[in-house]
């Protein structure tokens, strides 16, 4: 299952890849993050312990930062995961990519999942309202950069 999120922020690309870097910043704005092993900033084949809420169900997986290009591109693998009532043959691509549009940044964030266990018949759905559905609450990535100072 694949699902893409998109927004835009009103600061530079590189003041942006400073709260997607940096771990202790990612885990204020990313909601499912209870607990992240990483500090200072993310570094290429980095491992460390991530612990998530998805679904009201908690789960801690290996993470690992498996690309990083500076100021535009974040990915991390999540993988042996436990907790109850998750697969642990879980897999989650979770990727970032910044682009700077003259002082402007769009932000995409695509989360692909594999082995997840959620039944085929609720898969259609699930895509078509991170689609086509309205984002509830506010985005804190994007009130975290535009709140910050550059």
């Amino acid at each position: 299952m694949k699902l893409r999120e998109k927004t835009e922020i009103d600061r530079p690309a590189s003041h942006v890849w400073r709260c997607i870097v940096t771990p202790e910043l990612f885990q204020q704005w990313n909601d499912k993050v209870i607990e992240m092993e990483a500090r200072g900033a993310f570094q290429l084949g980095q491992h460390f312990h991530t612990r998530y809420e998805m679904s009201r169900k908690q789960l801690q997986c290996w993470s690992q930062v498996t690309r990083l290009e500076e100021g535009r591109l974040l990915e991390l693998r999540h993988g042996n995961c436990s907790g109850k009532g998750v697969h642990g043959d879980i897999e989650v691509i979770e990727r970032i990519t910044l682009e700077d549009k003259g002082g402007r940044t769009i932000v995409t964030k695509d989360v692909h999942m594999k082995n997840h266990g959620i039944p085929w018949f609720f898969i259609p759905l699930i895509w078509f309202i991170n689609r086509f559905g309205k984002p509830v609450g506010k985005d804190k990535l994007k009130e975290l950069c535009e709140s910050r100072v550059p």
